[in-house]
């Protein structure tokens, strides 16, 4: 008979905002709960003592009116005290409301079962933890009242068993590690996690203990490796292959990536078949031939004239490039054509009994590699009848390598934990145990558990040993040598795959390493090509920022405050210190918060440790030079920076009260360039990193010296002919952190040296969120409010790469192989030279055609003749209130794009109580919520009005609607503020027509098609920049677009044009043509 289920208290309060020290309880529900049976339930309003803002008004449904004689929450806390009692309590992000129950002083003691905590474990790859996500995923049904104190309870509760149900279904070892994990007290799952694996193990009979114990030791010394491998299912699986049309068991084992795109496998299926269909070509495409005086081709129309394009380019190793703007699946007609002609050799060279062809597949994203070959290749092997293997090829960094995770990755090697850690490592405890792949794209990471990532990926597989002789950590892995090891599986694959998938990131990685996998492949589609550029760059550049250096230093080793030492020096210990060896049972300690004393210390390891304790106070240092460089030339008058000023050190607290815009300012970039050198603050800058370079190069140089002692040492040696184990994973981290801070140091040294270079290098403030700063500074004199403030406003140094093209030609282009390039944005008025000089392509050698649907009857690009020009003073008046009119006249179901969040805020703060009393919803992005949540609601209320900046749409996978109305700000002109952009822009003479021009163009066409055209849906788009008709480049700007109906007129008919528009089935007065459609 199974142990009676624990009562629990599931509990939601709706609240009038977020922050708990001015906001106040609107409503309480709690539901009393023994397993799926509810005991009781309580349910109230509660009176706020305080106004409702208007946004949680629309979300709750909560109104003044139904307040009206409600109690106070003084009234009601006795009741719900009593009803909470001691029971633990459930809830989706439950931190947040009892929070607000501790302020009134409930509730401090009961344990808290977070249940986004705990999807987030076992669900690792779900694209989203938002409740309402993941009850739909787990086939929980939703009321239609969410977002209501009762309906939220009810859901928690349900949503909590069916997570407990799938808890039940891990195994003892799995409960255990997560019981044991390093994590701190007020995480919310581990006293829950403590008390399942306790209640378990007295079921099953079973004594505390782990397989890692002496008999382990024993295991582990006999296989060479940590045995709890033997437990994962990669040890369970047979050789990695590819996959085919049909996906091998193995692959099916594989676990799967939820996502809304799924959803949309309907309207990819309907667009594949008209694209397939015999008639299809002329009526669903229009062929726009490149405006190329030397292309002497017959004009064909349609699917045909690219098939003939890119079979004819294949055959002769040649390179094309190919725009495609259908909206959705714009490469489904390319991917066919390929694979036709791939069909085509194949049964040719297997007729001569000869090797098949191969292909190379890359895209922007992990996520777009997935849908291509989760989705779109089986359909299209199966429209074609073909059966060609198929793999994919992650990042350098994306594989989970076992190396590390039995090494040191789970023991404390800085300050102390954090929850977010702790919930990444639960994470990656059940996910390790069944991935087949062990790529990280089959995880859901937030943003501060990318930091875990890193201490158990891959990446350092190559590095070879300080002494050559020892060889490399792959080469030494006894993972690799059974067959275990996810980065060699995913090799073996690649290798035996006729087609393989990768990233821009990943095609980067792999064309830069002398271990290439990819270079070979002698025919390439590279989709995304637009995109491609500034991949390339992102992935070639440098972060140098405060809190990663010390985690990095830290990591290596550090004193702590009860005197005594921790990290991988104070682990390997008993091994480096003189005379020392492996303890009896060659078990080093691995405790998760394994220290040492003093004592167990000698002078070599003491030297050593106090190098990393000046290594950290020279970063410490260096960073505060940076925050005075950074504040002195932001409050110095670009004409004044040619001399010397007298500014006092205390400038940064200054400037912070006497100017208001401070964090705005901060937020601009700082270019390192010779013009600095005038600057006062520039000497004491330069100085202090040529202290920390020095610093730095000494902790290398330990860093080496610890690796070559661990692996040569006489007791390793022995310890590494058994498998290696600890010792050698120990090594394998010195080694992984000398070459990260040998990296780190040598942008440094360019960075400082000013030299004319291929790489740009500036300074801006990172976001405090991504980038936490360890808790405690290695000094001292360290206090709570230094490291508050050197979190807050300490700069890190970027460096990019000026120019790719030079890369791309060396690493990509091959006479030898064939390489067609296609995007949805590479013509300006139909001109390709712009996109053939940033991608390095020859003219006469690489044709270039556009591939477009007509989008005539679906969209209404509204353009205002009469408002004043971005730049005018009056502009910013004008666009509040055309904003206005629309939202009234449209109720909303309108995204409005800024270039920058400050003009997001401004309109904002002008039209957001306008809306409100006009019944319409406006969410801000970086004001209300993520762009995932604000998109959700978006989709999910009326009358609601988006403002987003930038790429709002940008990471979000699937957008679950799209508006009806797209209300462009200004024209997305790059911001030549910014630094590698503007040393990109000094390599043309004529930088508004080489650069700026050619780029907002394209940035303009990415836009709407995504957010305009990647559904059927009638919309209208709205570009409120009359430079487009004032200004002569306006014209080659709007020939860059597809086909679509068109319309210039005053500002004042623009409300009742575009509601004619959408409620209508007509087209438009005008009609815009594309560059090539004549």
């Amino acid at each position: 008979m199974g142990r009676k289920p624990p009562i629990r208290v599931a509990l939601d309060l709706e609240t009038t905002g977020l922050h708990v020290e001015q906001d106040a309880i609107l409503e309480v529900a709690a539901v009393k709960f023994q397993g799926t049976t509810i005991l009781d339930r309580l349910e109230t309003l509660v009176a706020p003592g305080r106004s409702i803002p208007y946004r949680v008004q629309r979300l709750t449904g909560i109104t003044p009116r139904q307040l009206i004689g409600v109690p106070s929450f003084e009234a009601i806390a006795r009741k719900l005290q009593q009803f909470v009692g001691s029971f633990p309590i459930v809830g989706h992000s439950i931190p947040f409301d009892v929070s607000f129950l501790r302020r009134q002083g409930l509730a401090y003691h009961n344990q808290l079962i977070d249940t986004f905590e705990l999807a987030s474990v076992l669900l690792p790859s779900l694209p989203s933890y938002s409740l309402g996500y993941v009850a739909r995923f787990l086939g929980v049904p939703s009321s239609p009242e969410r977002h209501r104190a009762m309906a939220d309870t009810l859901l928690a509760m349900h949503v909590f068993l069916a997570l407990y149900e799938r808890l039940q279904a891990i195994d003892l070892a799995a409960l255990e590690e997560l019981a044991h994990l390093d994590a701190p007290p007020d995480w919310p799952l581990l006293e829950f996690f403590r008390q399942e694996w306790r209640e378990r193990q007295r079921e099953q009979g079973q004594q505390r203990g782990s397989i890692w114990g002496s008999l382990g030791q024993h295991f582990a010394a006999q296989l060479g490796m940590d045995p709890r491998v033997l437990s994962f299912a990669v040890a369970r699986a047979g050789p990695p292959l590819p996959t085919s049309a049909t996906a091998s068991s193995a692959e099916q084992a594989r676990p799967s990536r939820p996502s809304p795109g799924a959803e949309s496998g309907s309207a990819s299926r309907a667009l594949t078949s008209a694209l397939f269909s015999p008639e299809a070509g002329s009526e669903l495409l229009v062929l726009a031939e490149a405006r190329r005086s030397e292309c002497e081709r017959e004009r064909l129309s349609g699917y045909e004239a690219v098939q003939h394009l890119l079979h004819e380019t294949l055959a002769r190793f040649g390179t094309a490039l190919i725009e495609t703007t259908l909206g959705s699946d714009d490469y489904l007609p390319l991917l066919l054509s390929v694979l036709e002609w791939l069909k085509h050799v194949a049964t040719r060279v297997s007729e001569a009994e000869q090797p098949g062809p191969r292909l190379l597949i890359t895209c922007a994203s992990a996520h777009a590699a997935y849908r291509i070959r989760d989705a779109l290749l089986p359909r299209l092997q199966e429209q074609l009848g073909a059966r060609f293997t198929v793999a994919y090829l992650a990042e350098r960094d994306g594989y989970l390598c076992l190396h590390r995770w039995f090494g040191a990755a789970q023991v404390r090697l800085g300050n102390g934990p954090r929850s977010e850690e702790a919930r990444a490592f639960a994470k990656f405890t059940l996910w390790a145990q069944e991935t087949l792949t062990g790529e990280r794209g089959e995880l859901t990471l937030l943003p501060h558990e990318v930091p875990s990532w890193e201490r158990i990926c891959s990446g350092g597989e190559r590095l070879v040993a300080s002494d050559e002789r020892l060889g490399s950590i792959y080469e030494r892995c006894a993972y690799r040598r059974k067959g275990y090891c996810f980065y060699q599986r995913a090799e073996e694959r690649v290798r035996a795959a006729q087609i393989v998938i990768t990233t821009h990131a990943g095609l980067l990685d792999d064309l830069s390493s002398s271990h290439s996998l990819l270079r070979e492949i002698p025919y390439r589609l590279i989709l995304d090509a637009d995109l491609l550029e500034e991949e390339w760059a992102r992935r070639s550049g440098v972060e140098l920022s405060h809190g990663r250096l010390l985690a990095l230093l830290q990591t290596l080793g550090m004193e702590l405050q009860n005197g005594r030492y921790q990290g991988l020096l104070a682990l390997a210990a008993p091994v480096l210190r003189e005379g020392g060896g492996l303890p009896v049972g060659n078990a080093l300690n691995v405790a998760p918060s394994a220290t040492v004393t003093r004592a167990e210390l000698d002078m070599r390891l003491l030297s050593w440790f106090q190098a990393l304790r000046q290594a950290c106070g020279a970063a410490n240092h260096f960073f505060g030079a940076l925050t005075h460089l950074l504040d002195e030339a932001l409050h110095t008058p670009a004409s004044s920076q040619g001399t010397r000023h007298e500014r006092g050190r205390s400038s940064t607290a200054r400037n912070q009260n006497a100017n208001p815009r401070f964090a705005e300012r901060l937020d601009q970039a700082l270019r390192l360039q010779r013009s600095l050198l005038n600057l006062e603050s520039w000497d004491e800058a330069a100085h202090a990193w040529r202290q920390l370079s020095q610093h730095l190069q000494t902790v290398i140089e330990l860093s080496q010296e610890a690796e070559r002692l661990l692996l040569i040492s006489a007791r390793g040696r022995a310890r590494l002919e058994q498998g290696g184990l600890l010792v050698d994973a120990l090594a394998a981290e010195f080694a992984i952190s000398a070459q990260r801070l040998r990296t780190l140091k040598e942008q440094g040294d360019h960075a400082f040296a000013l030299a004319e270079g291929e790489m740009v290098y500036w300074l801006r403030v990172p976001p405090a969120s991504l980038h936490p700063l360890p808790r405690s500074l290695e000094t001292a004199a360290s206090s709570a409010a230094a490291v508050e403030q050197a979190q807050e406003h300490a700069p890190a140094l970027y460096g990019q790469p000026i120019q790719i093209a030079p890369m791309l030609k060396r690493l990509l282009f091959h006479p030898q192989r064939a390489t067609i390039l296609a995007g949805v944005a590479l013509a300006v008025a139909g001109d390709f030279s712009f996109a053939r000089g940033r991608l390095a392509l020859e003219m006469e050698n690489c044709p270039a055609y556009s591939l477009e649907g007509d989008h005539c009857a679906q969209t209404l690009l509204y353009i205002p003749n009469d408002v004043p020009e971005p730049n005018m003073p009056q502009y910013q008046r004008h666009l509040d209130e055309a904003i206005l009119q629309l939202a009234e006249a449209l109720e909303g179901q309108i995204l409005v794009l800024f270039t920058s969040h400050a003009a997001l805020r401004s309109s904002y703060s002008f039209i957001k109580a306008a809306l409100e009393a006009r019944d319409i919803l406006l969410l801000g992005h970086g004001i209300d919520g993520s762009p995932r949540q604000l998109w959700q609601i978006f989709a999910e209320q009326p009358r609601v009005m988006l403002f987003g900046a930038g790429g709002f749409w940008e990471g979000v996978e699937e957008l679950p609607t799209l508006p009806s109305c797209l209300f462009i700000t200004r024209l997305p002109m790059p911001a030549l503020n910014d630094p590698p952009l503007a040393a990109r822009a000094e390599q043309y003479a004529d930088q508004l027509h080489q650069m700026t021009v050619p780029v907002a163009a394209l940035r303009l066409r990415r836009t709407l098609n995504r957010l305009a055209w990647s559904s059927p849906k009638r919309n209208s788009v709205i570009i409120f920049d009359r430079r487009l008709i004032s200004k002569e480049y306006g014209q080659l700007i709007l020939h860059s677009l597809p086909r679509c109906s068109q319309r210039q007129d005053s500002v004042v008919h623009m409300p009742d044009a575009v509601l004619d528009w959408l409620t209508s089935e007509g087209l438009g007065d005008q009609l815009t043509p594309s560059s090539g459609a004549g």
